[in-house]
C-alpha cells in the first residue's frame, strides 16, 4: 500500500512529539514512528522535568534571557553560540505552544536550583517545571500506550519535596492514583503530548521501525523505508524529523564511542543510534559523539523494560547523610551531593577497572530511599551487608583499612558540620537534596551502626548526545554547509551541542522540545 505524508516524525518521546504537534497544529499531514511496541521512548521513563530560563513566572522573577545566555556560555560549546542564543529566547514560545495545543500544564518549581551555583548567572530555583497531574481517562486511547517505567509511582515533584522519606509518603494517595489512572513525570508528560498530538490529526503507529531516509538525485528527502509487522516498505514525506533518541542502549556503540568504564545505559532498549546509521548513509557531519548526560546508578535486581534488565540513576540518595561512596582502595573521590552529570565524570576519571560503592548504615537504611531497599525487609541482591566495616569492605573487594580510614575521617567531619575534602553541603544544590529535617549541613551524617551497607554504583548514561549536525531550525547541515532539504533531528538523535554541560534539572527534555517544536513547524511550511 502506497502512503504519503507531509512530515514523517521517527520517535514518540518528548522531543518527537513536540515536533509532531507543531507540524499537525500547522496543517500538515503528519506521522509518527516508534519502533517500540510502547510510546514515550526515554522520555516516559524519566522525571519529565523541563528547564525553562527567563520564563516570566513571579518564581523566576529577576531571571532575564542576559542572565540565562551568560550561565549557559560557561556551560554549553560555544561553537554553536546560535542554538545557545535560540534556545535561550524559543524554550518559553515552546512551552506556551505546548499548554495551547495539549493538556499538559507546567507547574514550576520554585525551590529546585540551577546544577552550577558557582556560575554566575546561575539561580536558587524557578526555572525547572514539573508536570501536572493527567488523568488518563480523559485522554485519546493511545495514551494508554506509554511506557510505564520500574518501580513507578504516581507523585509530584512538590509532593516529593513534602515528604522526600518513605516513612512520610502518603501511600493510599499514590495508590488510589494508580488504579485511578493518573500519571506524573515522563509518563504523564508523554501522554499529554500524545494527546494533542493525535487531536491535531497525526496519525501513531507502534512496532514501525525506520531502517532509512530516501532522497531524490538533487539531495531533498522523498520518503522513509520502515519494518513493522508486514515487512519493509516505503512511505513518501517530503519532510523527516529524527527523533530516535540516543544510541548508548547498542552495547557496541556505547563502549566504542563513550568513555571507558562507562557501565550501563539508562536510554530506552530502543535508542540503538538509527540517526547516526541515517548520517553515514547520506553523508552527513556529526559531532560530539564521545559526550553523554551522566548519572550514576543502581541495579536492582527484577527492574526491567522491554525484558531487559533497567538501572535507576541515583540522584536524591546521595544528598542525604549517613552515606558516601568509595573506590576500591576504600576512598572517596568526590561530593557525593554533586549533580549527578558532575559526579559520572568524577567516575570517569576512576583508574581503569576500579569500581565504586555506596557505603551506609543502619541509621541511612531506617529513613532514607534506595533503590529496590525497604527499611526492615528482605535484603535484595544488590545491596551487600555485615557487621562490621571490614567484614563489608571484604566482602565487595575494598581495602579494609582505607574504608575504615575514610569512614573514620569522615565521621569527624560529621561532628565539625563541615567536610573538608569535598565540601559536601556547601553549596544550595547539595543541601537542596540534604536532610530538610536536619540542623546545620543537611548533608551530613556519621557511619557508626551496624549492621553496614554497601551496593556498587555504577557509571551510567541517560541518553549519549552524538548525531547529526543542525541548525537553529533543526535541519541538519551538509559536509557543504547547507542544510539537506527536509531533513530534521532534534533531542538526543542530533549532536548536542551542550558540550558535556548539564545546567538544570530538565535541560535534556528542554532542548529537545524546544528544537522539536522549531524543526516541526519549519518541516510544515517548507
Amino acid at each position: 500500500m502506497s502512503e504519503t505524508y507531509d512530515v514523517v516524525v521517527a520517535g514518540s518521546g518528548a522531543a518527537g512529539l513536540t515536533a509532531a504537534l507543531a507540524a499537525a497544529t500547522s496543517g500538515a499531514r503528519t506521522l509518527v514512528i516508534e519502533s517500540a511496541a510502547e510510546i514515550g521512548g526515554t522520555s516516559a521513563l524519566g522525571g519529565g522535568r523541563v528547564w525553562l530560563p527567563a520564563n516570566g513566572t513571579p518564581e523566576n522573577a529577576g531571571d532575564s534571557e542576559e542572565l540565562a545566555n551568560r550561565y549557559l556560555d560557561q556551560i554549553f560549546d560555544t561553537r554553536y553560540e546560535a542554538m545557545i542564543r535560540t534556545f535561550v529566547r524559543e524554550a518559553r514560545v515552546m512551552a506556551a505552544f505546548v499548554e495551547k495545543h495539549s493538556p499538559h500544564r507546567f507547574v514550576v518549581c520554585p525551590n529546585y536550583p540551577d546544577y552550577h551555583q558557582d556560575r554566575a548567572g546561575a539561580t536558587r530555583g524557578g526555572r525547572c517545571f514539573d508536570v501536572a497531574p493527567v488523568d488518563l481517562r480523559e485522554l485519546v486511547p493511545e495514551a494508554r500506550a506509554v511506557r510505564q517505567p520500574p518501580g513507578y509511582s504516581p507523585i509530584t515533584h512538590a509532593e516529593w519535596e513534602k515528604w522526600r522519606y518513605p516513612d512520610r509518603m502518603d501511600r493510599e494517595l499514590l495508590a488510589d492514583r494508580m488504579a485511578q489512572g493518573i500519571r506524573t513525570g515522563g509518563l504523564g508528560l508523554v501522554a499529554a503530548l500524545l494527546d494533542g498530538v493525535v487531536r491535531a490529526g497525526a496519525t501513531v503507529r507502534t512496532s514501525t521501525a525506520l531502517l532509512g531516509v530516501l532522497t531524490a538525485d538533487g539531495g531533498a528527502v522523498t520518503g522513509v523505508r520502515v519494518r513493522d509487522g508486514d515487512g519493509e516498505r516505503i512511505i513518501r514525506a517530503s519532510s523527516v524529523v529524527l527523533a530516535t533518541g540516543a544510541f548508548d542502549a547498542t552495547d557496541e556503540l556505547r563502549h566504542r564511542l563513550l568513555p571507558a568504564g562507562l557501565g550501563v545505559s539508562a536510554s530506552a532498549p530502543s535508542d540503538t543510534g538509527i540517526a547516526l546509521t541515517v548520517a553515514g548513509d547520506l553523508g552527513l557531519p556529526v559531532d560530539n559523539l564521545s559526550e553523554g548526560w551522566w548519572m550514576p546508578m543502581a541495579r536492582p535486581e527484577g527492574d526491567l523494560v522491554d525484558g531487559l534488565p533497567y538501572p535507576r540513576g541515583l540522584v536524591r540518595e546521595r544528598g542525604v547523610p549517613r552515606q558516601i561512596v568509595v573506590n576500591r582502595q576504600g576512598r572517596r573521590f568526590v561530593d557525593e551531593a554533586a549533580p549527578y552529570n558532575e559526579f559520572g565524570k568524577a567516575m570517569h576519571r576512576l583508574e581503569p577497572g576500579d569500581e565504586a560503592y555506596l557505603i551506609f548504615d543502619e541509621g541511612f537504611r531506617e529513613r532514607y530511599p534506595l533503590p529496590g531497599l525497604t527499611p526492615d525487609g528482605p535484603l535484595p541482591g544488590h545491596i551487600v551487608t555485615a557487621d562490621s566495616l571490614a567484614t563489608l569492605a571484604r566482602r565487595i573487594g575494598v581495602d579494609p583499612d582505607g574504608l575504615a580510614a575514610t569512614v573514620e575521617r569522615w565521621n569527624g567531619f560529621c561532628a565539625e558540620g563541615a567536610d573538608h575534602d569535598f565540601q559536601r553541603g556547601a553549596n544550595a544544590y547539595d543541601d537542596y537534596y540534604g536532610d530538610p529535617w536536619q540542623e546545620g549541613n543537611r548533608c551530613l551524617g556519621p557511619i557508626d551502626r551496624a549492621p553496614y551497607y554497601a551496593m556498587r554504583v555504577y557509571s551510567g548514561v541517560i541518553g549519549s548526545k552524538g548525531g547529526p549536525v543542525t541548525d537553529p531550525a533543526g535541519r541538519t547541515l551538509t559536509r557543504e554547509g547547507p542544510p539537506l532539504p527536509g531533513l530534521y533531528a532534534v533531542g538526543n538523535a542530533a549532536a548536542f551541542w551542550t558540550r558535556d554541560g548539564y545546567p538544570g534539572p530538565g535541560a535534556t527534555l528542554a532542548v529537545g522540545m524546544t528544537f522539536g517544536y522549531l524543526a516541526g513547524l519549519h518541516a510544515a511550511t517548507r
